[in-house]
């Protein structure tokens, strides 16, 4: 971001304090009118204004659900569960398969404590409907298909797509759309507080959950009270290369934890050999020609990483040995099935976190510049975090916009920070840099990946206790890893 870009934003931050009191006597004239809405959840559209910066002008609504406490309520505890995408239909059974299977042991905890209250980013659900989803008329490209791309025409081509689903989304998400950002989801988070008759905020946030809750930070530091975030998204760095240099660092360095999780797992694919240095022999036989794989299919060098960047999450990590060896013996299929990136889909997501992370894009030819560099750092995997982070927002546009900045906030309650060893999502180095910026932070290291909470019963009983009371763990508690013990099992 250049000098002129970041005085803009400051700007705007500033005018954002001085029309906090107007904006906030603007919520507090809508009550939640609470209705039954299935799976025992009650359900309510907050009206807010399109752009918290002109409360007067054009309103949208915001979808909350609610889960009643099932014993004596401490009070409501606010909820976003990353995405960004719909917080509350994660309280429906049916959507049961996209949380972890421990979701429900978390959320029968919190519920004894606390009335449950999710909220859905503007944009993200439809109007009255309680918390259908958006759905954009054109798919969106593939965030890994910048990693595949071996010529330009395949960035321009990836572009196009990009640029035909934000269209589309533009045209579903309505009005909300001018206002799809966490500096405005973030005031629409101090209306429902108002709305619900809460003095203090009390919040856990996941993953970009934690975007909104750094832009709280900054606007409203007297309205805080506990306030939880897991995979914090790193929303601080202001210039956008140091930023991907993290992701690059830690993904190297995952491929080391890789190796060493391989080396301690007999039913490991890799296990007797080093699996660092056989991904090495894979990518060097690439480089000098396409793999063979099963049914007369080849594997690209591209399509190699992007099966790796799905691979080197934790809990792919059998799957990535396995098609390693297959490879190396001969049948790179596993990249193609068991390791196939993940297809565009439909949804507005990608659109909001590009207008708070990425409002301005390099160009291509900055980019090469920018990956030369990556190479440098992170030689064997790392380097291609690049790829894979722009290829979210490559093609996008002219949408709303909240820059990256450094954290400016000073004078709250302490705050709660748990970032795992192996999160290699909203990278780890990225969490503590957040964490450094509020003087109040404390951060409980754990030994798993991304967003473990509901996995980890050490952080879950140390969470707990600080959302109900205010305790938090003594400097230094660091809970062992749980969740990948259990992987390959």
């Amino acid at each position: 971001m250049n000098r002129r870009t970041a005085i803009a934003v400051c700007l705007a931050a500033c005018l954002a304090v001085s029309l906090g009191g107007i904006a906030l006597a603007s919520a507090q004239a809508h009550r939640l009118v609470w209705k039954e809405c299935g799976d025992g959840l009650r359900c309510a559209d907050l009206v807010v204004p399109v752009d918290w910066g002109d409360p007067g002008g054009p309103k949208t609504s915001v979808h909350v659900a609610k889960l009643p406490a099932t014993g004596r309520s401490t009070g409501p505890l606010i909820i976003n569960l990353g995405g960004p995408s719909t917080s509350t239909a994660m309280f429906r059974p049916k959507n049961a398969a996209e949380a972890p299977p421990e979701w429900p042991i978390l959320l029968k905890q919190l519920r004894s404590r606390f009335d449950v209250v999710a909220i859905d980013p503007r944009g993200m659900s439809e109007p009255g409907s309680s918390g259908k989803r958006v759905s954009c008329a054109e798919p969106e490209a593939s965030i890994y298909g910048l990693i595949s791309a071996r010529a330009k025409q395949d960035w321009d081509a990836h572009a196009a797509q990009n640029a035909a689903h934000q269209a589309s989304c533009r045209k579903a998400a309505g009005a909300a759309w001018r206002g799809m950002t966490a500096w405005n989801v973030a005031h629409d988070l101090d209306a429902l507080r108002a709305a619900l008759g809460q003095d203090k905020l009390v919040y856990a946030g996941n993953s970009y959950g934690t975007v909104y809750a750094q832009a709280y930070l900054e606007l409203f530091p007297q309205r805080v009270g506990r306030m939880y975030l897991d995979g914090t998204a790193d929303h601080t760095q202001q210039e956008f290369e140091p930023w991907l240099r993290n992701y690059a660092r830690t993904q190297e360095r995952h491929l080391t934890r890789f190796r060493d999780w391989c080396a301690r797992r007999t039913d490991c694919a890799l296990h007797g050999r080093d699996a660092g240095k056989a991904w090495d022999e894979l990518v060097a036989r690439v480089r000098r020609a396409p793999l063979p794989a099963s049914a007369g299919r080849t594997v690209h060098e591209g399509q190699l990483y992007a099966g790796a960047v799905k691979g080197m999450n934790p809990a792919y990590w059998p799957r990535f040995a396995t098609a390693i060896r297959k490879a190396l013996d001969g049948d790179a299929a596993g990249f193609l099935t068991e390791l196939a990136p993940d297809q565009g889909g439909s949804s507005v997501s990608q659109d909001s976190l590009c207008n708070d992370f990425m409002p301005k894009l390099p160009t291509y030819e900055e980019f090469q510049g920018i990956e030369a560099r990556l190479r440098e750092i992170a030689p064997r995997f790392g380097w291609i975090e690049g790829r894979f982070e722009l290829g979210r927002c490559w093609g996008r546009s002219g949408g709303a916009s909240w820059a990256p900045h450094p954290l400016r906030v000073k004078d709250v309650p302490p705050i709660l920070f748990a970032i795992g060893e192996l999160d290699n999502n909203t990278n780890y180095l990225g969490q503590q840099h957040v964490a450094e910026q509020i003087p109040s932070a404390q951060v409980l290291w754990h030994g798993d990946g991304h967003a473990a909470w509901a996995a980890n019963t050490c952080l879950r009983r140390h969470v707990l206790a600080y959302l109900t009371a205010g305790a938090l763990p003594a400097r230094g508690t660091r809970c062992p890893a749980e969740r990948i013990q259990r992987v390959g099992k």
